[in-house]
């Protein structure tokens, strides 16, 4: 396991074109005039450490599902890698009326838990099962759709069977070393779900790094457990994606220890981010030094009750939302956002920037800690900064509404302010992609980050040093042309 977290930041390439890899090992590639022609083809099970599967774009979906349990290496990891079009179209792989790959049927791998995903993760059926770990596996340049709870696919005996509610166009039930990046989700009952089950101390998933990404309108209408993302993992990095609604649940919960969200746009619905406890039996991710904590910088991340899915009226929770002993009770790192509300008064009376835990309980010492960001009301309700329970302290400036409320009236929520400059305004005059425009008041202010750094981490890695742009992913931020001034919010302008 790495002892310091997070890894740099990554800029964007310009596009999102992907050519054709070559392995270290073995290369297979699947498309019109390859040497194979469709995905049951390839001999998943057997990738080894520095295998490539390019899969070359088609103008029809794919319709495969299938297994991996490779264990690639930091040198030599396994890529499943999508060959786009001349047009940069990503090749798409729907799990509507998929077939079972032929090696995954053979060697029963889907059986527990089939229908569970269209990319599943999983040790192998036979023996290993609390120690065996597929890991460095990348997942980039596709499109995955079509495994929603309803929808039917062919199984192992090649009947048609029905995927179950909790299922993930990507469902890794343990793996070290995830990476996906530059792939569209959407459509499917969720995006992308990783689980550590910690029944056995073996039993978890680690580094989980998802980059540069469009995940959106994943999830089941009616219900709420159902996410784009849902990750439960050691150590869990979110960089550089479009991350928007889901239907049912929200954009992003997470479970994990040493959460780090930085340089995404984020649309709000149930929650923007809903960063709890892990539920996990035996302790493997509580006892990370870096449980306790989480960063949160350089977001876009609006809240609209006109949008397609709904809103949120609570938009950040940290802590826990079902066991309070196991919650995370330190400090939320939360920095550098730009936070947009459009939550009109006749959709909900109020909106809450910060829920810490529920029901009026926190876990003891947890906290957030915010600094340098914009907080944009753009309606007329009732703006309150925390919830019913924990503590927000405010560090350095943050531009604010001119009307706010530290929390629920009567409850024990603490709000702090001493020191902080609270810039309140009503228009911080920025464009509709978020960069301040001339004469923004957001420009030129003091820079403020987090007051620590808590061993295991690492502070040169979570200093603000890049931006979000549509349609790219990150970019480098332009640097301040006065020493120890910035932007406020998520953008500088150039």
């Amino acid at each position: 396991m790495p002892e310091r977290w997070p890894p740099p930041a990554q800029t964007s390439p310009p596009d999102h074109c992907s050519p054709r890899l070559i392995g270290r090992h073995a290369t297979y590639d699947v498309g019109p005039g390859q040497a194979l022609t469709e995905l049951t083809d390839v001999p998943w099970l057997a990738l080894q450490a520095g295998d490539v599967v390019n899969i070359h774009y088609r103008p029809a979906p794919y319709r495969t599902k299938f297994g991996l349990r490779a264990q690639g290496t930091a040198d030599a990891p396994v890529i499943i890698n999508g060959v786009t079009s001349n047009t940069c179209a990503r090749p798409v792989i729907s799990g509507e009326q998929a077939v079972t790959a032929r090696d995954a049927r053979m060697a029963d791998f889907n059986r527990s838990p089939e229908g569970a995903g269209l990319i599943l993760i999983h040790r192998p059926p036979e023996g290993a099962s609390e120690t065996f770990t597929p890991r460095h596996i990348i997942i980039q340049n596709l499109k995955l759709t079509g495994v929603r709870g309803g929808k039917g696919f062919f199984n192992e005996a090649g009947k048609v069977q029905n995927y179950a509610n909790f299922s993930a166009a990507i469902y890794a039930l343990r793996v070290h070393n995830l990476t996906v990046q530059n792939c569209e989700i959407t459509g499917n009952s969720m995006g992308i779900f990783v689980d550590t089950k910690g029944d056995a101390p073996d039993e978890y998933s680690a580094n989980i790094i998802i980059r540069g990404n469009l995940i959106y309108y994943n999830g089941n209408p009616g219900s709420y457990y159902e996410h784009n993302l849902y990750i439960q993992a050691r150590r869990a990095l979110y960089e550089g994606n479009f991350i928007g609604q889901a239907y049912g649940g929200g954009p992003l919960k997470d479970r994990s220890s040493g959460t780090v969200i930085r340089y995404n746009k984020i649309l709000a619905r149930g929650h923007a981010m809903d960063l709890v406890e892990s539920e996990e039996d035996v302790k493997i991710l509580r006892v990370d030094p870096l449980y306790p904590y989480a960063w949160v910088y350089g977001n876009i991340i609006i809240n609209d009750s006109q949008a397609p899915a709904g809103m949120a009226v609570n938009m950040v929770h940290w802590g826990f939302d079902n066991a309070v002993e196991r919650g995370r009770n330190g400090v939320l790192f939360f920095y550098h956002n730009t936070v947009v509300s459009r939550i009109e008064p006749q959709a909900f009376p109020y909106v809450v920037a910060f829920q810490i835990g529920r029901d009026g309980l926190a876990p003891q010492g947890a906290t957030v800690e915010a600094a340098a960001n914009v907080f944009w009301q753009q309606s007329d309700n009732e703006w309150r900064f925390l919830s019913q329970a924990g503590t927000l302290k405010f560090v350095g400036t943050n531009y604010v509404p001119p009307i706010w409320y530290p929390s629920k009236p009567g409850s024990p929520a603490d709000v702090q302010k001493k020191a902080a400059i609270m810039l309140a305004g009503s228009n911080p005059k920025l464009d509709a992609n978020g960069l301040p425009l001339p004469g923004s008041p957001v420009l030129n202010q003091p820079d403020a980050g987090p007051s620590f750094t808590p061993p295991g981490a690492i502070a040169e890695n979570l200093r603000v040093e890049h931006q979000y742009k549509t349609g790219v992913g990150i970019v480098p931020r332009p640097a301040s042309s006065k020493p120890g001034r910035t932007a406020l919010g998520a953008m500088a302008a150039p």
